[in-house]
């Protein structure tokens, strides 16, 4: 059974930097404080999490694809994606192919129906405005989104190249890909992973900045959408 790892942390924790090269931290050096801030989570997250999974003592070398997606030289190490928003962090690990995941903090924008009419399909938007819940519906759709271009190293400003069927949890994608979205709320926090298609099972985890361990968390009810 093929499993995906989902950990969650917190910009807030404290993150050890031994695992990063001297090297990788040197790219930092410029970053403004809040940029340099949320590279050193991520980056610690996942050399944290190489460690606990794959035995790796610092974090391996990092190439970008030409649409500017990092990967793993070493191809036997899992495909990863990261992403934060507000102080919520959360990585994505892979083996089995190309993953992308988004988390949103449900937070109210007063122009989201705007913001849907201009990046969403019309069968999209309507749906939305059907919604008990509009705003949520808002954030699903949006971070369904996010995950599959982050899965494809595509971009926000090419969101045209997927549409989703909520009524039935399907989408169409060019180019098309064997995969499925994955998503689910929790509390204010709005989640999507993008994986392929044989994986079935996701396993997720806390992370414990004062331990560094990986707390095992029950299963949530994750949704899905089948490619059609």
């Amino acid at each position: 059974m093929n499993a995906a790892h989902l950990m969650t942390a917190s910009l807030d924790d404290t993150f050890s930097l031994s695992r990063l090269s001297a090297d990788m931290l040197a790219k930092s050096a410029g970053m403004t404080p809040a940029r340099r801030q949320q590279w050193h989570a991520g980056r610690a997250l996942l050399a944290e999490a190489l460690s606990v999974f794959c035995g790796c003592e610092v974090l391996p070398e990092l190439q970008h694809s030409a649409q500017g997606k990092p990967y793993f030289s070493d191809t036997s190490l899992p495909h990863f994606s990261l992403s934060h928003s507000k102080n919520h962090l959360q990585l994505l690990l892979c083996q089995a192919g190309d993953a992308g995941g988004d988390v949103e903090q449900m937070r109210p924008r007063r122009r989201y129906l705007n913001v849907a009419r201009e990046a969403f399909s019309e069968t999209e938007f309507q749906w939305l405005t059907e919604q008990a819940e509009p705003q949520t519906a808002f954030w699903q759709l949006w971070c369904l989104r996010e995950a599959w271009l982050k899965q494809q190293g595509g971009s926000v400003w090419q969101m045209d190249r997927i549409h989703l069927d909520p009524k039935n949890h399907q989408f169409t994608s060019q180019p098309s890909t064997d995969s499925r979205l994955w998503f689910v709320a929790d509390g204010s926090e709005m989640r999507a992973l993008a994986l392929p298609a044989g994986v079935s099972e996701l396993e997720e985890y806390a992370f414990n900045a004062v331990s560094g361990d990986f707390i095992p968390l029950a299963s949530r009810p994750w949704s899905q959408f089948s490619s059609r």
